[in-house]
């Protein structure tokens, strides 16, 4: 996968039982049956990181066309109400609190949905997805794959991420069934080694929150 151009994400409806392998915002995440739920954990017990969003790159405007399937997760509870200590900030994360999961074409046909691993969890519906190259209206959350955020005050990002690549930026949002605040109304980066990007390995992603 080669890109730096942004490519901005616009929400549509919300869709109780989107098909698997479909783009979507929130909901429960397709995964292969070999491929765990990412987890993290905290004093002595484990839980799932939550589904940022997932996408399917055959829908995304990018020349030469890809295929596959990305899954975002990240540790967001906290700025979703739920617990008393953030673990992302304002600072570069490790790789504990943020994960992509990268399905290859090939094993897009073994896809199947966690929704059963959720059963005793309420999780926001899921959402649909269009892609293009136009930036979102003010009325939109800014929702981005790639390029480079307004947000970013400095040249570039903060050590130990000098010289990556945005992946995926969330907006503080709010809806019928979710609030995220993220310190002040600010913005959930996703970031990379352009290298690691190229070769398709999101093995250690990194994420921090922009706030102006």
């Amino acid at each position: 996968m080669k890109t730096k151009s942004p490519v901005y994400i616009h929400l549509g409806e919300a869709v109780e039982n989107p098909p698997v392998g479909s783009s979507h915002w929130f909901g429960y995440p397709d995964l292969p049956p070999d491929v765990e739920i990412p987890q993290i954990e905290e004093g002595g017990e484990s839980y799932a990181l939550t589904l940022v969003c997932q996408i399917n790159l055959s829908e995304l405007p990018l020349q030469p066309a890809q295929k596959g399937l990305l899954l975002f997760f990240a540790d967001i509870a906290y700025y979703g109400g739920h617990w008393d200590e953030p673990s992302i900030g304002s600072d570069i994360s490790d790789n504990r609190v943020c994960r992509v999961v990268y399905v290859p074409a090939e094993k897009m046909g073994t896809l199947v949905s966690c929704r059963e691993y959720f059963f005793e969890q309420d999780e926001p519906k899921s959402i649909g997805l269009t892609f293009n190259r136009d930036k979102p209206t003010l009325a939109e959350p800014e929702l981005q794959l790639f390029g480079r955020t307004d947000h970013l005050e400095w040249e570039d990002w903060p050590s130990p991420c000098e010289g990556w690549q945005l992946l995926l930026m969330m907006d503080s949002m709010s809806g019928a069934d979710y609030s995220y605040n993220f310190i002040d109304w600010g913005v959930l980066c996703f970031l990379i080694e352009c290298e690691a990007l190229e070769r398709n390995d999101f093995s250690n992603v990194r994420t921090l929150i922009l706030s102006t």
